[in-house]
């Protein structure tokens, strides 16, 4: 045990404990003062106020679409989301304008101004070869020729992504709500309300460990409302964990994140202030998860030069090792959630016009003037630039080509795998010796030691495969399949969780964006539904929403528990939820053998992967070879062949399937046992094949019943193989109620070889 634990012991002492002051409002300076001290140029001063503009420009096109007022495109009928942030453009220009082309950003729903700040920026700061690399088709240009090109081609893909065009970022497939640019940074902004903090958060942990990305840092976006939301104070949590700044940690470096509170003091209708928060400042929140508040301060979101100086300032603590900071932007939006909403119920007039007094572009244009920065002649030239810069962009998207609609599902999945490592990870460094699986003479080892083995090979062969969860590291998991990595892997590559598995999941997504292959560990597969939000619409979405711009390579394992008395939150397979959700991998090994070759398979995979393990197979030995395999998603095992009735089954029911293909083979029935391994990808000809064979068909799972993939067998059999048909397809389940703990009850309720052989005995 290590010295840090030996440390720790009672302390009661009476005592107060006192919680830091939270700076707010510090910034104190003005835009001449910032050129008199030399902290800033003119020309940079300019690249601010056009990065508001382009940012406001937009978002009043957006307005104006809806009435057909902007004229350029007053014949294009606009149908999607319209949640402008006019009002909010210094928390975005701010921000971005001190972030490098690497850096990275999450964004929101309400996030084109992030967007476009993050790719102008961007931009600004790329040479000549890398503008080119980014536009070719401006090979023929250079200078600011070359520049402006390719920032009309920023705007453009942006309003193209608005208007669900095939030259969008995402070619239209994610639009306004999920607009993403991974060759600058921009993970992608997030429809779910703080749905993108964990991603960030996850972002942040390969910022941490990985040498050719330690340099960056993720600034999180996320409104007021996204900080009451739970994964959103999960991520703060996680993000200030002491195992990757104190005794514990091999890399004394805090993660390397921001989080940008941008509180513009209505969630949707409902006011922050005063009616749904317990608090005044919103800062106050990372009092409750670092001794240091997170260096947590206020800013005057509505003054860009405050923004940048405080992200200026928090690169720098974090550029220390001394991360994560929290700072909250005070703005304001002078518009409602929509533009389906008036906001004339829930604020005033006089409100709108006090904030509209500190207005950020024309306080600031008008101390641009007053500095003599530029003239009035000059910034109206510049208004103009702009204006027809967009005007140009949204012409060319309103008539760019629709998506056409044989490529509806186009991207839902990719169909590449990790074939090869990349030099920098193919060698990962081994602390101690590798944990030594014990076999039998006949090879034989567990379930459990299986997805163990093939764990341990990934990790041998890729540094970029990651294991985390709850108790996984030095206690070795709740069901030891763990035990012994973190010594071989260390702690930035084997470590525990809080308890959030919303967290755990999420923070994978964005290890998995980064190139990072995670495979995060929930302890029963009930749990995923606390974590639903980020394996469904996070996990499974964003290789489809990016028009396939990203992979999302991560496999989530969660261990099935029926059958065990743990009752009705612990004993849920759950399978078929997930199969349901197009864009993740469904793998469910029933031995060891096939344990071992399809969580190598998982992990090597582009797409995320639901690994189902059974509990009641953890300690079932097979033989599985010490040499590599895989086994490919997709591929059925045909466990027995018979040519009587095909019984479709998965899982632990698989054995209980054999054994009831013996009885009814003492009958005189012929018994075929498929064993599909995956539901999704499904394989689906080899049980056609079958069926066709014989005649007859049993979907076998311990799953409940009702609305179980055992019915998508059903149907598809049915559509398929009709003709070949000789009687009703059936299917068996658990019965259609909750998991008890009573041992005679649980019996009751799981499927037993009686029913299997019964439904068989049915169709003869």
């Amino acid at each position: 045990m290590s010295n840090y634990y030996s440390d720790l012991g009672p302390d009661f002492k009476r005592r107060t404990i006192k919680l830091e002051n939270i700076p707010a409002y510090q910034y104190d300076r003005d835009l001449a003062a910032e050129l008199k001290a030399k902290t800033i140029t003119k020309e940079e001063l300019l690249e601010l106020y056009e990065s508001m503009l382009v940012i406001r420009e937009f978002e009043e096109m957006i307005l104006k679409c809806r009435t057909g007022a902007y004229e350029i495109i007053s014949d294009y009928d606009y149908r999607g989301p319209t949640h402008l942030s006019i009002g909010q453009e210094a928390t975005a220009a701010g921000a971005c304008s001190v972030l490098s082309v690497t850096d990275m950003i999450t964004s929101t729903h309400r996030g084109h101004g992030d967007s476009i700040a993050k790719g102008f920026h961007a931009i600004k700061r790329m040479t000549e070869t890398e503008l080119k690399e980014r536009c070719p088709e401006f090979a023929a240009l250079t200078g600011e020729a070359l520049r402006e090109a390719v920032m009309e081609d920023h705007v453009y893909r942006t309003i193209a992504e608005l208007f669900g065009k095939e030259t969008g970022y995402g070619k239209g497939r994610g639009g306004g709500m999920h607009i993403a640019d991974f060759r600058v940074g921009h993970l992608g902004a997030n429809a779910i309300v703080g749905g993108g903090v964990p991603i960030a958060t996850g972002a942040s942990m390969i910022c941490r460990i990985d040498p050719e990305l330690r340099r960056n840092v993720v600034c999180c976006f996320a409104g007021d409302g996204a900080y009451a939301n739970g994964v959103v104070l999960e991520s703060l949590n996680w993000a200030a964990q002491e195992q990757f700044t104190g005794k514990m940690a091999r890399t004394k470096y805090g993660l390397p994140i921001i989080f940008a509170v941008v509180n513009n003091h209505f969630g949707m209708t409902g006011r922050a202030d005063g009616e749904v928060n317990g608090v005044d400042y919103l800062a106050r929140r990372a009092a409750g998860f670092a001794n240091n508040n997170l260096h947590a301060e206020v800013v005057n979101g509505m003054d860009v030069l405050a923004v940048r100086d405080a992200i200026t300032r928090a690169k720098a603590t974090i550029a220390g090792g001394d991360g994560p900071v929290l700072l909250e932007l005070d703005t304001y939006r002078y518009y409602g959630h929509s533009l389906s909403d008036p906001r004339n119920e829930y604020r005033t007039r006089e409100e709108e016009a006090r904030w509209k007094k500190v207005d950020p572009i024309d306080v600031f244009r008008q101390q641009l003037k007053e500095a003599k920065v530029a003239t009035e002649k000059q910034l109206k030239e510049l208004e103009r630039k702009v204006a027809g810069r967009n005007a140009r962009a949204a012409r060319r998207a309103a008539d760019a080509p629709d998506p056409v609609p044989e490529d509806v599902i186009k991207h839902m999945y990719t169909d590449t795998i990790c074939e090869v490592v990349p030099e920098p990870h193919a060698k990962p460094e081994i602390y101690q010796p590798l944990p030594v699986i014990k076999r039998g003479e006949d090879s034989r080892i567990t379930y459990r030691d299986a997805i163990k083995e093939g764990i341990i090979e990934e990790m041998t062969r890729d540094r970029r495969v990651l294991l985390f969860g709850e108790d996984v590291a030095d206690y070795g998991g709740a069901f030891k399949l763990s035990k012994g990595l973190l010594e071989s892997f260390g702690r930035d590559r084997v470590f525990n969780t809080p308890i959030s598995e919303a967290c755990i999941c999420g923070s994978a997504v964005g290890m998995a964006m980064c190139g990072y292959r995670p495979v995060a560990e929930l302890m029963y597969m009930d749990f995923a539904l606390m974590a639903s939000d980020q394996i469904s619409n996070q996990a499974a979405k964003w290789h489809y929403m990016t028009g396939a711009s990203t992979t999302v390579p991560l496999v989530i394992r969660c261990s099935v528990g029926g059958g065990k008395g743990y009752g009705g939150q612990h004993s849920q397979s759950l399978e078929s939820v997930f199969a349901h959700i197009p864009g993740i991998c469904v793998a469910y090994p029933s031995n060891a053998y096939d344990a071992k070759g399809l969580i190598k398979t998982a992990i090597r995979d582009d797409n995320p992967v639901m690994f189902v393990e059974g509990q009641l197979l953890y300690n079932e030995k097979s033989i599985v070879p010490e040499t590599e395999y895989t086994i490919p998603f997709g591929q059925a095992n045909i466990v027995r062949e018979g040519s009587d009735i095909t019984f479709v089954v998965w899982g632990p029911a698989v054995r209980d399937a054999v054994k009831a293909a013996e009885i009814l083979a003492a009958e005189g029935v012929s018994v075929e046992v498929i064993d599909p391994r995956t539901l999704v990808p499904f394989d689906w000809e080899t049980v056609f094949g079958s069926v066709r064979k014989t005649g007859r068909c049993v979907a076998i799972s311990q799953c409940v019943d009702i609305g179980s993939f055992t019915g998508e067998i059903v149907s598809q059999v049915t559509a398929n193989c009709f003709d070949c048909l000789d009687a009703p397809v059936l299917k068996v389940g658990a019965k259609n109620g909750i998991a008890p703990q009573a041992y005679t009850l649980e019996a009751a309720f799981l499927p037993t070889v009686d029913d299997m052989v019964n439904a068989a005995r049915s169709l003869i």
